[in-house]
């Protein structure tokens, strides 16, 4: 038997590798368990180095009724992280000369209000300025049901609006413009959006855990959605309707599927480098086609998440260091996106924050009386502000009272929910109370003063 002996600089070399490593898995693992700890985090995490798993862990239920804990396996709606995919497919059938991103969408779509103006680049890079489907309340009135929204009716919930601006001249974030993508991928394809993206994408990158319509899907590894999750709280939601948030926010994958589509990307197997490389520089408000361009000290982040009830997604890439940071959650979030570049940050040994849990601070008498009072989000939606025993209360409509915590002075939270208070003051005078419950915020004008 022949024995080969290593240098003992490369001995050394190795071990401080593995040394470096483990020092960096730490540091993720003490920041993600920071974030669990201020229910911020319940999920799955994956961080892929030069090609390979560095980190994975999943933390939290994936159903709290019955116990069962999220793993590696399990599958979660990643909301406007479909958005990537939705363009990524576009780019392939521009590829294939079966459009093009310079096309006018009145190729597409007959008789679409100024639709010769409007080109399916504008629609990739948010800048067509479209109605926003989410501004219409009858749109809002639906996203909790569970019948199919053919393409056309979701379309008729912004088609007739002004534009907000003339195509091409600003950059607003708009699910209504992917959602159009959508529509158009089926006019050019011949098939349904979710056959399409099977077909072009999902397939060939052996993405078999992902897919479109979260509702319908049978798989023990399917999560809850949650709004708030806590050792001693579990607030159940119902997902969003997928057929009404389609092409702009309707998929649903895992983490190694995500990693898939990291590779897929990377290597260049579905576009080429050369489009891949115009899908990721920024053209209006720091977006280019499908992404976010972004840096972390210096670092440029390609970068998109997601947000819907009850899930949320975040997915990162450095290309220069070959880093991929994904997360994905099961309750309703709009801290993720802040995680994974803190992670991204912890990892590359840069400077980086953990989180603290909030604390409760005293105020005085005088300035808890300034918020005192009624105010009204609508006729329908009134809360009162009362003091009591040193501390103000919250009582919405006929619901119980509830007792606000100060976190300083005009900013207060509710114990083990999430819910954050801003009363706004203007000349020294308290004139209005903005609630925010996850992604929701309701802003509510005192009223009888």
């Amino acid at each position: 038997m022949l024995l080969l002996r290593r240098p003992l600089q490369t001995i050394v070399l190795f071990a401080s590798l593995s040394l470096n490593a483990q020092s960096k898995q730490a540091k993720i693992d003490s920041l993600l368990n920071a974030y669990v700890s201020i229910h911020k985090f319940n999920g799955s995490a994956l961080i892929i180095q030069d090609g390979k798993k560095v980190f994975e862990k999943s933390l939290g239920y994936q159903n709290a009724a019955v116990k069962s804990l999220i793993t590696k396996n399990s599958i979660f709606p990643i909301g406007s992280l479909t958005k990537p995919f939705t363009a990524l497919l576009i780019l392939k059938l521009a590829e294939e000369r079966k459009l093009s991103i310079d096309d006018p969408i009145i190729k597409y779509i007959p008789d679409y209000p100024r639709g010769n103006e409007i080109k399916i680049k504008h629609l990739l890079t948010h800048t067509a300025g479209l109605y926003e489907s989410f501004r219409n309340p009858k749109y809002l009135e639906q996203l909790n049901t569970t019948r199919a929204f053919p393409p056309e009716e979701k379309m008729a919930f912004f088609i007739n609006k002004p534009l907000d601006f003339e195509p091409g001249s600003k950059f607003s974030y708009s699910n209504s413009g992917y959602d159009l993508l959508g529509i158009i991928i089926e006019k050019v394809t011949g098939i349904s959006y979710p056959m399409a993206l099977s077909r072009y994408i999902f397939h060939p990158l052996k993405m078999y855990q992902s897919g479109f319509n979260f509702q319908e899907l049978k798989d023990k590894n399917k999560v809850t959605g949650y709004s708030f999750i806590s050792p001693t709280k579990q607030v159940e939601i119902k997902f969003w309707n997928p057929t009404l948030t389609y092409a702009s926010g309707a998929l649903y994958s895992t983490t190694g599927d995500l990693l898939k589509f990291y590779t897929g990307l990377t290597e260049f197997k579905i576009i080429s480098k050369d489009m891949f490389q115009q899908a990721t520089t920024p053209f209006l408000g720091d977006y280019g086609y499908g992404w976010f361009i972004d840096s972390i000290h210096g670092d440029k982040i390609i970068s998109h998440g997601g947000n819907v009830a009850g899930a949320t997604s975040y997915f990162l890439m450095a290309a220069e260091h070959q880093v991929c940071i994904i997360l994905l959650n099961n309750i309703t979030s709009n801290t993720l996106e802040k995680i994974g570049n803190t992670m991204y940050a912890a990892w590359q040994n840069m400077p980086y924050d953990v989180p603290q849990p909030k604390k409760e601070v005293h105020l005085d008498e005088t300035t808890l009386l300034k918020y005192v009072g009624t105010y009204e989000v609508s006729e329908n939606y009134k809360v009162e502000i009362s003091k009591e025993a040193g501390a103000l209360f919250m009582k919405v409509n006929r619901d119980n009272k509830i007792k606000l915590l100060a976190e300083r002075d005009g900013i207060f939270f509710i114990n083990d929910e999430d819910t954050v208070l801003e009363f706004v003051s203007r000349d020294n005078k308290v004139i209005q109370l903005k609630i925010t419950q996850g992604l929701a915020t309701k802003v509510a004008d005192k009223i009888g003063e």
